[in-house]
């Protein structure tokens, strides 16, 4: 078994990447404060897992898309648990991501040279939030129909564009497409923005600022 896992080790290098990047010491200014972004990312890698077992089920059509939810609670035992952790996650997620912004803006970790970590932290929360509002919608309930015209109300208020802004959403949107929007491109953009934020906290390292 040793040799086994120093082949593949010496192939990918997966002992090195450990130490390297997971098995660091951290800075003495950590404090419990510090640990809801690990959880937001916790809460993510949760979404992951329970929504890859979830799309297999779902069906992006209107007509179909709130029974394929119910039949996949039905046919597998743990569909509905799969469910409720992608709902909870997405939820206590949304915490974390707020406590974890009023954390950096009481130390002030937004000023020089953090400027570029923060933005892309506020990029991150953008996206989150888009992910909670596209995957609301996506069981075509009442409750779906309602918050995508609330969502969609709140372009209105944007001063000069909000018009224009609601009425082509409303009037390009389809089931199918918020279905690839919450699978696809958030997900690619969330990652690779959270790998940039991940690289600029390790160089910059956290801010001792209270």
């Amino acid at each position: 078994m040793k040799q086994l896992v120093e082949w593949i080790d010496e192939r990918l290098g997966i002992v090195d990447f450990y130490n390297k990047h997971v098995a660091f010491e951290l800075a003495e200014s950590v404090t419990l404060w510090h640990f809801f972004s690990g959880l937001t990312i916790g809460c993510i890698l949760i979404q992951f897992l329970t929504g890859f077992y979830m799309v297999m089920y779902f069906v992006p059509e209107p007509t179909l898309a709130h029974a394929s939810i119910r039949a996949m609670c039905q046919i597998s035992p743990f569909a509905a648990m799969m469910r409720n952790l992608h709902r909870w996650s997405a939820t206590f997620g949304a915490f974390f991501v707020m406590m974890h912004v009023f954390h950096t803006m009481a130390r002030r970790a937004y000023k020089s040279p953090r400027e570029l970590n923060w933005f892309t932290g506020l990029v991150l929360g953008v996206i989150f939030l888009l992910f909670l509002i596209t995957g609301v919608i996506l069981p075509w309930d009442w409750r779906s129909y309602w918050e995508l015209i609330i969502w969609a109300d709140w372009f209105d208020l944007i001063p000069l564009i909000g018009g224009k802004l609601k009425n082509s959403v409303l009037e390009t949107f389809t089931l199918g497409r918020n279905f690839g929007v919450h699978i696809v491109l958030l997900p690619i953009l969330f990652f690779s923005v959270l790998y940039l934020h991940i690289v600029l906290t390790r160089r910059l390292g956290l801010s001792k600022q209270v």
